[in-house]
């Protein structure tokens, strides 16, 4: 469970990566077509999510850019799997339970080790000041070892980004000029009008990362007064 690195990926061999058309793993894909990888992304569909279509199209759409631009990388077709079809072990529902007594750690990691067991050296977008990079950073420190709870969700993934900020990202999108394909990425659960909502979990957290300039004036509102949302939401249903 080591990070990897740019200079010791194999031409030959597919870099598999999971790609949510967010900004950290579009980053990723970017740094992976500049260095001329062959790359296998994987998307997880949750029929849950009204934003799933969504980042789909946007995954597309940067996968055309990319191929288009770096011609000694080969993206493979995006494979698309359904959530409700990962086996999920009772195990990891207990072990996450566990993880929640230390710190916060979101629920799609216990399906995430689930599927790290089917996908080998799998790619998280894991980055520094990720809510779940408390947990990795044991592993990497090796404060935990392969007996820890910590090790059964994340011991068998790679986390190639873990020392980067978004804001970091930005500028090494810069550097390369990619930064516009980066900012055809998607991370909002719940849009409105085809922008960022705001008052998402994905919206808080890219906002405390520091990239509000990803947001309309009206994500921003809503960031800062949630009850106004809910307000408004009400009025829009009386008068629909």
């Amino acid at each position: 469970m080591v990070n990897a690195t740019i200079s010791n990926i194999s031409s030959k061999q597919p870099v598999n990566i999971l790609w949510t058309g967010g900004w950290d793993s579009t980053f990723r894909m970017v740094q992976l077509a500049v260095s001329g990888a062959v790359i296998q992304p994987y998307y997880v569909i949750d029929t849950a999510r009204i934003s799933s279509l969504t980042e789909i199209r946007q995954m597309y759409i940067i996968k055309d850019d990319l191929s288009l631009k770096y011609k000694d990388c080969e993206i493979k077709d995006i494979k698309l799997i359904e959530l409700s079809r990962i086996d999920i072990p009772d195990k990891y529902v207990k072990t996450h339970k566990r993880l929640l007594k230390d710190s916060y750690i979101g629920s799609q990691y216990i399906w995430l080790a689930a599927l790290s067991e089917q996908i080998a050296d799998l790619e998280l977008s894991i980055h520094k000041d990720d809510t779940a990079e408390y947990f990795v950073r044991k592993l990497v420190n090796k404060e935990k070892g392969p007996e820890s709870d910590e090790f059964a969700i994340f011991g068998r993934l790679k986390f190639p980004i873990l020392d980067y900020t978004k804001p970091e990202m930005e500028e090494e999108a810069k550097t390369t000029g990619d930064l516009d394909i980066l900012y055809k990425s998607w991370f909002c659960h719940k849009p409105i009008n085809n922008t960022p909502c705001g008052i998402c979990n994905p919206c808080k957290y890219t906002i405390a990362e520091g990239m509000a300039n990803r947001f309309t004036i009206r994500g921003k509102i809503y960031n800062k007064a949630p009850r106004l949302f809910s307000l408004t939401r009400k009025v829009v249903h009386r008068l629909i």
